[in-house]
């Protein structure tokens, strides 16, 4: 069931015809208008107990007019519309404030989403209302979030964020029980509230003013805070909520000011040290967490590199190292709970939230303040024609974090899973193609050379894609890698796997293929020594079958004579081709 379709249904214009509604929303901004100018220029003076009741009774009036209207017309058509934001922002923090005074976090959690959730309808639901109007006001241009955010609508909604948390569950006897007087079951209540509530806060969000207001009064790390925290499972939507909140602000919202907050609250250590202490936690939430942490660190080092050496100093590197290998092949629960519905988790899910979480490492690589350029020096004894060293060409590309790398190169390493081998080696690859400077960049971590040195205890699917990387260097960089060739001829000598060294002596003749400049290149590395080694020991290993399979026919021989004296030329003959495969 689409419940804001349903929502929209139930107050949803009778009138069938367009100018009809158009005359109603007319004679509605008509008497908007004169009902404000009453509010604040009252003929007589007013409680406030009175002056909120008629700012609520406007509340149903201002969302039918402008409910389906463009954003811009609220200040086209309604001149008043920042002193109205103004005293709705006033009474929703008043609201908010009023009921979590002096409260327990679960009873202010619970007195604040009654008030706020709907009720029988939406005209009869004051702090639906409320919400309601403040999600139409915050889609308004910036004089309207500016009003906002003086009025603390940013930080009062944050905090209240922070305090669902603490919402205790909807009992499944009443979850999906229908009162008479109202559409909505509970569940259903809290579903609509969750979807609004985050809506209002993303919009604000996505403005400078709400962020760094946030910042000035402390409620940013509450954020931090939430994304990295336990919750009990029926409240999992909230802390989603506040990562999708958070990843807004990241886009839209890092000022200068806002990062040197975050550097200064330790706001990157304190997700690090939350997602390594909770034992609850399980790797698909963990992963999920990482999502919010890497998008600060990517949009902000467009700014500053400040989190970026937070999150090395931390050890953010090494957790991400550790994490990997530690559930490369750790079993997960089949079920997780999500918000109010189970939502089924199954091991190729979590295996994707791995696979994604390796590819977030590989576009790390390429965040950072300072740009990386190649340090190699053009002293190479051997260059191939037209080989010039390539320099960052690609805006966003190139790399400039070599510690995410460095996660990459040793999670590849000490990994045994075939699975996170192999999604490693695709985020290299990608890494090395999306700019020609990248493997120049990163050409000291000697990466494909350690890789060499294991390469034989991988399969052959890894092997195969190890191979297409040297390939790579050689046919689309135009570059002799004298190391990884050197690592290559001692590859073949150890001889660890017959079909790794096949894989290898392939990839050299295709390498020899396609330039006669690797002629001499291999008798410099000593490839040439190594390749008479493997005809030597080719030699030996046929010589060895020859015996053995003399061995194999004297032995039947001895159990069927009666073959041997009838077929004698048959078995001379079968000596005699074994012979001539000796060379």
């Amino acid at each position: 069931m689409n419940l804001m379709r349903k929502l929209r249904g139930s107050s949803a214009s009778t009138s069938a015809e367009p100018e009809a509604a158009s005359s109603h929303i007319q004679l509605g901004l008509m008497h908007l208008k004169k009902l404000f100018a009453e509010y604040t220029h009252p003929p007589q003076p007013l409680t406030d107990a009175e002056k909120d009741d008629k700012l609520y009774n406007m509340l149903p009036l201002f969302c039918k007019v402008f409910g389906a209207s463009p954003s811009t017309e609220m200040n086209e058509k309604f001149w008043d519309i920042l002193s109205f934001c103004q005293q709705v922002s006033k009474l929703m923090v008043s609201e908010i404030r009023k009921r979590a005074s002096n409260q327990s976090t679960e009873a202010a959690s619970c007195a604040i989403a009654k008030f706020l959730e709907i009720e029988n309808s939406e005209e009869s639901s004051n702090g639906w209302m409320l919400l309601s109007t403040l999600n139409l006001l915050a889609a308004g241009d910036q004089s309207l979030i500016q009003v906002m955010t003086t009025a603390a609508i940013p930080s009062t909604l944050v905090k209240c964020l922070y305090l669902f948390f603490d919402l205790p569950e909807i009992p499944e006897s009443e979850a999906d029980v229908h009162d008479d007087a109202s559409e909505f079951t509970p569940r259903e209540r809290r579903i609509l509230l969750q979807k609004i509530f985050v809506q209002v806060l993303v919009r604000l969000c996505s403005h400078p003013f709400p962020c760094e207001e946030l910042a000035r009064k402390d409620d940013l790390s509450l954020l931090f805070s939430a994304i990295t925290s336990w919750c009990a499972p029926h409240n999992m939507m909230w802390r989603k909520s506040a990562a999708e909140v958070l990843m807004t602000l990241s886009r839209h919202g890092l000022t200068q000011s806002v990062v040197q907050y975050i550097h200064n609250k330790g706001c990157v250590g304190l997700c690090i040290e939350n997602m390594q202490k909770i034992p609850e936690l399980t790797p698909l939430e963990v992963v999920e967490m990482f999502v919010a942490v890497f998008c600060f660190l990517k949009d902000s080092s467009d700014v500053s590199q400040l989190l970026l050496d937070d999150f090395r100093s931390c050890q953010g590197y090494l957790f991400l190292s550790e994490f990997l290998l530690k559930h490369e092949r750790q079993d997960v629960p089949d079920y997780l709970t999500s918000g109010l519905e189970e939502e089924r988790v199954s091991g190729t899910e979590a295996k994707a939230a791995l696979r994604n979480l390796v590819l977030m490492i590989s576009s790390l690589c390429a965040c950072g303040f300072s740009e990386l350029r190649p340090t190699r020096a053009n002293t190479e004894l051997f260059q191939l024609q037209g080989f010039v060293l390539p320099q960052p060409s690609t805006p966003g590309q190139a790399v400039r974090n070599v510690q995410a790398f460095q996660v990459l190169q040793s999670v590849f390493l000490k990994s045994n899973s075939p699975a996170l081998c192999c999604t490693i080696l695709d985020a290299i690859s990608s890494v090395y193609h999306a700019d020609n400077a990248n493997y120049f960049i990163l050409e000291n971590q000697n990466t494909l050379s350690q890789f060499s040195e294991r390469i034989h205890t991988k399969n052959a699917e890894i092997q195969e894609k190890f191979f297409e990387l040297l390939e790579f260097i050689v046919f689309q960089l135009n570059f002799v890698p004298c190391k990884e060739l050197i690592s290559l001829s001692l590859l073949l000598k150890a001889n660890r796997s017959r079909s790794c060294s096949i894989l290898c002596i392939k990839t050299l003749l295709n390498i020899l293929k396609h330039n006669a400049i690797f002629k001499d290149v291999y008798r410099e590395v000593g490839m040439l020594e190594v390749f008479v080694t493997c005809l030597t020991r080719y030699a030996v290993y046929l010589k060895d079958k020859q015996i053995l399979e003399e061995e194999l026919e004297e032995k039947e021989n001895r159990k069927n004579p009666i073959e041997a004296q009838v077929n004698p030329q048959k078995l001379q003959k079968g000596k005699s081709v074994n012979r001539d495969r000796i060379p």
